[in-house]
C-alpha cells in the first residue's frame, strides 16, 4: 500500500457527491407562457383603435315597435360625403352642415316641435337614418338630443333599408 497523499485524496472524491433534487414530472414552470401572454396583451392593446363609432354600422332591426312620426320630432339624415351627414326636417329642409350649428339647430327644431304640440302628443324624437349612415352621427346627434332634453321620454332610430 502506498502512503502517498494523492493517492488517499482521488479515492475520497469518488464516494462523495452531492446529491441533485429531482423535479416532479407533474409540476411546470408557467412563467414563460405568462410572459407571452402579456406581450399579446400589450402588443393588441398598443396596435388597435379603442373607437368603435368610426367603423361600424347601423343593423338591420329583425323587428321594431310601430312608431307614428306625427307624434315625433322627426329628423332625416341621409350620408353625405365621406363619414359627413345631411340632417333634414320632417318638411324637407335641410340643417346645416357644420357640426356646430347642427347642434344648435337640432335643438332649436325639437324645442319648436315640442311647444307646437298641443298637450303632451310630442315627447319623444325619431331619427329617420339611411343605412350608409355612420353608428358615430347617429350616437353623435343622440348626445346632442339627450344633453339638451332631459325630458324626452324616447328617442327612436329607424333605418331605411336599400
Amino acid at each position: 500500500m502506498s502512503t502517498e497523499p494523492d493517492d488517499l485524496i482521488d479515492d475520497a472524491d469518488d464516494d462523495f457527491a452531492l446529491p441533485r433534487r429531482k423535479r416532479d414530472d407533474d409540476e411546470m414552470d408557467i412563467t414563460p407562457m405568462i410572459d407571452i401572454t402579456f406581450l399579446l396583451l400589450i402588443f393588441f392593446v398598443v396596435c388597435s383603435t379603442m373607437d368603435p363609432t368610426k367603423i361600424g354600422t347601423i343593423p338591420e332591426a329583425e323587428n321594431g315597435l310601430a312608431i307614428a312620426a306625427k307624434n315625433s320630432a322627426v329628423i332625416f339624415i341621409n350620408p353625405g360625403a365621406g363619414d359627413d351627414v345631411i340632417l333634414s326636417k320632417m318638411d324637407g329642409t335641410e340643417l346645416s352642415r357644420d357640426e356646430d350649428a347642427q347642434a344648435s339647430e337640432i335643438i332649436e327644431y325639437i324645442t319648436g316641435e315640442l311647444e307646437r304640440s298641443l298637450g303632451a302628443s310630442k315627447q319623444q324624437v325619431m331619427l329617420f337614418g339611411d343605412s350608409n349612415v355612420k353608428v358615430g352621427q347617429v350616437t353623435r346627434i343622440q348626445k346632442i338630443i339627450g344633453d339638451a332634453f332631459e325630458d324626452i321620454n324616447s328617442t327612436y332610430i329607424a333605418v331605411k333599408e336599400n
